[in-house]
């Protein structure tokens, strides 16, 4: 199936994020405007606890999260909601005529929308605190792309692991929890010390969250370098990720 999985069911992904995202604040009172409320609230949170408690040094703080913060939650949500999107897709496993290996891209696509239209308020804290946007927005399209595949993979790994082994989605939990706090996205990368800085400096999660900052946060242009390793490194992931389902998927039947 490789990446024309996106071309071949199209309409079915369309159709299946669209669900999702009407699905996702039904029957609340603001509706769509969490998707600008939910980063705001914990925007401002961080802010107090880091930057006014904490004293993290970093100019026009605010802009410094929402910059990293943005794509963790499209991250961390897609990761944990695909991981269960078999099982809880069930009423789908074994119907020949319905690929199943769309269920746990949903998240990652409908987590992608929901990332791009809580982009304003981005784009409003950068004219409140007179941050220009560089030329590294150019490299904006090619971190999307990055993140999707990298995130589809681990989808669909992961979401095949789940079937077989249901502590897979308990411990996901507290692995996301540990890799935000190890991640500077709260705190910039000098503030690590520098005999550790190396540690967090070669993890690639750093690095794709880094291009978010570089680009809307300090105005620089994406090391080409980094961005190509990890467009190679996500194009793995994602293959890696389609032959653990296409592996798993053969003994979905008999655990769900």
């Amino acid at each position: 199936m490789r990446l024309t999985i996106f071309r071949d069911y199209g309409w079915l992904l369309y159709s299946l994020v669209l669900r999702d995202l009407r699905g996702r604040y039904k029957g609340s009172v603001l509706g769509f405007f969490w998707t600008f409320l939910n980063p705001l609230l914990l925007m401002l949170t961080y802010s107090i606890v880091f930057g006014y408690f904490l004293q993290v040094n970093a100019p026009a703080y605010p802009v410094f999260i929402l910059s990293g913060l943005l794509p963790w939650i499209w991250f961390s949500t897609a990761l944990l909601q695909g991981s269960t999107s078999i099982l809880e897709g069930a009423s789908y496993v074994g119907k020949t005529i319905f690929p199943t290996p769309v269920l746990p891209l949903v998240p990652v696509l409908a987590g992608m929308v929901n990332y791009l239209l809580s982009l304003p308020l981005l784009l409003l804290l950068l004219l409140v605190f007179r941050l220009p946007l560089g030329w590294g927005l150019v490299c904006f399209p090619v971190l999307l792309l990055i993140q999707a595949l990298l995130l589809s993979g681990l989808t669909m790994a992961l979401s095949a692991l789940s079937v077989t082994f249901r502590d897979t989605q308990h411990l996901l939990g507290h692995i996301v929890t540990i890799l935000f706090f190890m991640m500077p996205i709260m705190y910039p990368l000098t503030a690590i010390p520098e005999r550790a800085r190396w540690i967090v400096e070669h993890n690639p999660l750093v690095g794709l969250f880094y291009g978010y900052q570089q680009i809307f946060y300090y105005g620089e242009v994406p090391d080409p370098r980094r961005l190509l390793w990890l467009l190679v490194l996500a194009v793995a992931v994602f293959y890696g990720g389609q032959f653990t389902f296409n592996r798993q998927s053969e003994s979905f039947a008999e655990h769900i």
